[in-house]
């Protein structure tokens, strides 16, 4: 037996020579097998990160042609919405300077408002789209700007050519036939199911377009931007869709990784988009292509005297357009109509004007050189709920009616009567001669979640709000369409932004792709504080205008046939804004300048008052 010694030394067993050659050669093989499973761990990390942020990162190249931001004359980063501060009070629908205000926050990209709120509904879930964002000094966008001639957003308000000419058989707006309340009933507007095969959307954030299957980045696609699929094919184990979509220069083609594609909007703004129509629709130009109009009441106009004053006032100040109630905020008629004799009586009661009336007053109107635009609320109709609560909006648990933040009963925009008796009042609108419908509060009221569960909707379909309210504006077009006016949909300013249908039914694909002018309300004290990364957006009207409505104009890229866009701008100062700037004639001058270098030559100006400054509007 050898000595201990001989086996141990400082702790340490000491081995024969056959072993230790044999521990060495483990040794060395257990090294290589390490170093090759370190080397393939580190390359498949790095596979792995390359693919997650392959279709986020942009380099220098891809900046200098990436035609969303270029287009705009505004810096390459987006808007992180999780970074903003949306604290400040926004009123957001009023058509009223009194409205009341509500807070909201941001978080990630949805805006979420405080659940002890009681204007939650207001800014409650609604998902917002990156938003480019302009230089910033000290909380102010610079105020240089580059001339008109240098921003490569279309003048969307010129024809274009993806009108649908009026003689297309194949629109599915075609001639129109006169149907009675029945036939509506029995036979709601056809809607054609997405072709899943053509019209796709944009999932994910920042997603690259390739010349190429792996080949070199040409843009980078908006999330929920629409683009029509032209082909598609396997590269390295990877789905590419070769895709084409509409930009400011004309239709750009490229290769998109399949993944981030999805022929539904279902996971970008949830549920209730699935039959949404994308077929083109056949446009109607108005006969005045540059509408500069101001908002008139119905009390305003109830004498000829006050109509004659108007007139005098518009040519003194180069405005050539009226929007006049023909259907108020009341549901209160401005002349009789037979519609509303038969359906809401007490409307007709508060009528200023007989048909024929109304014929000679909008024949002289026309004459000295007046677009008239009729303005008819549609579904905050309180005379129309009143005279049949059958039909209104109530709580299901007390069966009063729904009143909201404006305090008045609501209509259903699923009430295929009150379609009916809109349209109808439309018809004899333009009897009279009108020169272009135009309707507001084409929506579902605000409601909370709360209000989500105890209202009756009075629900006559599976439709979503966003499909209900597409469904009747492409009846009321084609209804409209023998007498050859533009439709007119106003709706929120915000809606440009948002990629869902704000939870009142204004999706803006749906809508423009239907009607032929859209008019976003797009005043900037209606933006919450941190909107577009504007301290406080009725600071800015230059700013808030510009980026509202470049959003708007991306938008109508996502579509066939989109509408022309006229804006609302604000001609009020909002009082209730803490921060608030005076609307002078400075401040309107400025909205319109935005407007104009966006290639936008029209737009009505709202006071709830009527009080207009004289000045000269270009």
């Amino acid at each position: 037996m050898a000595d201990e010694s001989d086996y141990k030394k400082n702790g340490r067993v000491k081995l024969s020579e056959p072993l230790k050659r044999t521990v060495e050669k483990a040794k060395q093989t257990r090294l290589k097998v390490g170093l090759v499973a370190i080397l393939l761990f580190f390359v498949s990390l790095g596979i792995f990160f390359a693919v997650i942020f392959s279709e986020e990162n942009e380099n220098s190249a891809l900046v200098s042609v990436n035609l969303s931001i270029s287009q705009q004359g505004v810096q390459a980063s987006d808007i992180d919405p999780s970074a903003q501060d949306f604290q400040g009070k926004a009123p957001y629908d009023t058509r009223d300077s009194s409205t009341v205000a509500t807070d909201t926050t941001v978080s990630t990209v949805i805006l979420n408002s405080p659940q002890d709120s009681s204007l939650t509904s207001l800014f409650e879930n609604i998902i917002v789209i990156a938003t480019d964002t302009a230089v910033l000094n000290n909380d102010r966008v610079s105020q240089k700007s580059s001339p008109a001639s240098d921003v490569a957003l279309p003048d969307l308000s010129a024809p274009s050519s993806q009108h649908v000419s009026s003689d297309n058989s194949d629109s599915p707006v075609g001639p129109s036939s006169n149907k009675n309340l029945d036939t509506v009933n029995d036979k709601s507007p056809t809607i054609n199911q997405i072709d899943t095969n053509k019209y796709l959307f944009v999932s994910a954030f920042g997603v690259s377009l390739y010349d190429s299957p792996g080949g070199k980045a040409l843009d980078t696609l908006k999330y929920a931007s629409y683009v029509e699929k032209v082909d598609e094919t396997t590269y390295n184990n990877e789905k590419f869709t070769k895709v084409c979509y509409r930009t400011a220069n004309g239709k750009i083609e490229g290769w998109v990784r399949s993944a981030f594609l999805s022929d539904s909007l279902k996971p970008i703004a949830g549920s209730g988009y699935e039959n949404i129509s994308f077929e083109p629709v056949k446009k109607t130009v108005g006969r005045v292509s540059d509408v500069r109009a101001i908002y008139l009441t119905r009390t305003s106009v109830n004498t000829r005297t006050k109509i004659n004053n108007w007139i005098s006032f518009a040519k003194k100040t180069n405005l050539n357009a009226f929007v006049i109630d023909v259907k108020d905020d009341d549901g209160f008629m401005l002349f009789k109509a037979e519609a509303s004799q038969r359906v809401v009586p007490k409307a007709n009661e508060m009528a200023f004007y007989s048909k024929e009336e109304m014929k000679s007053i909008i024949s002289e109107v026309k004459a000295a050189g007046i677009y008239v635009i009729a303005r008819i609320v549609c579904f905050k109709d309180p005379s129309y709920a009143r005279a049949d609560m059958d039909k209104a909006v109530v709580y299901k648990d007390t069966g009063n009616p729904y009143t909201g933040i404006y305090k008045v009963p609501w209509a259903s925009a699923y009430d295929k009567q009150l379609w009916e008796y809109n349209v109808a009042i439309s018809k004899e609108t333009v009897e009279v001669g009108f020169d272009e419908i135009q309707y507001d509060y084409v929506r579902f009221p605000e409601l909370t979640n709360s209000d989500m569960s105890r209202v009756d909707l009075r629900k006559t379909s599976d439709d979503s709000f966003a499909e209900a309210i597409q469904k009747f504006l492409i009846y009321a077009k084609k209804e409209l369409d023998r007498y050859g006016i533009p439709l007119a949909a106003d709706v929120f300013g915000l809606v440009s932004t948002a990629v869902d249908d704000l939870g009142i039914g204004q999706y803006w694909e749906a809508i423009s792709n239907v009607v032929d002018y859209i008019c976003p309300m797009v005043y900037p004290s209606h933006y919450a504080n941190g909107s577009f990364g504007l301290s406080i957006p009725d600071q800015f009207p230059y700013e808030t205008v510009y980026r509202s409505v470049s959003d708007a104009l991306k938008r109508n890229y996502n579509i066939p046939t989109p509408a022309r866009i006229r804006p609302w701008i604000q001609f009020f100062t909002a009082t209730w804004v803490k921060g608030h700037i005076t609307y002078d004639e400075n401040a309107i001058k400025k909205e319109i300048k935005a407007l104009k270098e966006l290639g936008i030559n029209e737009y009505m100006l709202w006071n709830a008052s009527n009080n207009y400054i004289q000045m000269w509007y270009d």
